[in-house]
């Protein structure tokens, strides 16, 4: 009796043992997000570039999308600035877009239920300053 409760303990452990390796196989928990270039545009001129990504989330964030602000001709030591962040856990790439409306006018379109964590309404560091319009659709 006690070696068949002996043996159900071991083969439950074993059985325990491999589906947390499967789990932690298959699900990204504890990964670090990654990062993947959507769509990217220079203004009419090719001063100023605009780049949309979209982050991957994990275990303890949502998908989200971010737009940056650079200058066309882009140098990897300067820092991209962040114009737009918005998440929630149904995100897709449809949901948000932009468009030069103008020389210095940028609109950015998204999905009204998304959750927005940054809206600057003009640039900080990009010359010459860019103002952006957003419409919730």
């Amino acid at each position: 009796m006690i070696k068949k409760i002996l043996i159900g303990i071991l083969l439950l452990g074993i059985i325990a043992i491999i589906g947390f390796v499967v789990l932690m196989a298959n699900f990204e928990i504890f990964d670090e997000p990654t990062e993947t270039e959507l769509k990217a545009e220079c203004d009419y001129e090719s001063l100023r570039k605009i780049k949309m990504t979209e982050m991957t989330g994990n275990a303890t964030t949502n998908r989200s999308i971010h737009i940056y602000a650079t200058e066309c001709n882009y140098d990897e030591k300067n820092e991209p600035e962040p114009i737009f962040v918005a998440s929630a856990g149904f995100i897709k790439p449809k949901d948000v877009n932009f468009e030069w409306k103008s020389f210095d006018t940028l609109t950015i379109r998204y999905n009204k239920k998304l959750e927005i964590f940054k809206q600057k309404k003009e640039s900080e560091s990009i010359n010459p300053k860019i103002v952006f319009e957003y419409i919730t659709e």
